[in-house]
């Protein structure tokens, strides 16, 4: 918090669904004007301590390994390393006027 607005946030589970000694982080944000100034890492690293406490040995979280904010170089600074990666492919099959909100007459 910057007085009473929001900085950033991460939202955590304790569990995940491979692993129960796992606890994952499923979004770690910075708001624009907070960002490079270390915040997003302390998230982290407040994270990474609250799961030790609950007994978490290990922690996960995906991350769009393009991401124009740095985020891989974060979770690297932050000790974390690429375990797995997978890939998403998109195409569009028909161009044009979208039929699924067309009435058939």
């Amino acid at each position: 918090m910057d007085g009473d607005e929001i900085t950033g946030a991460s939202l955590c589970s304790p569990k995940t669904n491979e692993d129960p000694d796992m606890g994952y982080v499923h979004t770690l944000g910075v708001r624009r004007p907070w960002r490079r100034r270390g915040i997003a890492l302390a998230l982290l690293h407040h994270s990474f301590g609250e799961f030790f406490n609950r007994g978490k040995s290990k922690v996960s979280l995906h991350v769009d390994a393009k991401s124009l904010t740095g985020a891989t170089r974060l979770y690297e600074k932050a000790g974390m390393h690429v375990d797995r990666l997978s890939h998403n492919y998109e195409k569009e099959l028909r161009p044009g006027k979208d039929l699924s909100t067309q009435s058939v007459t």
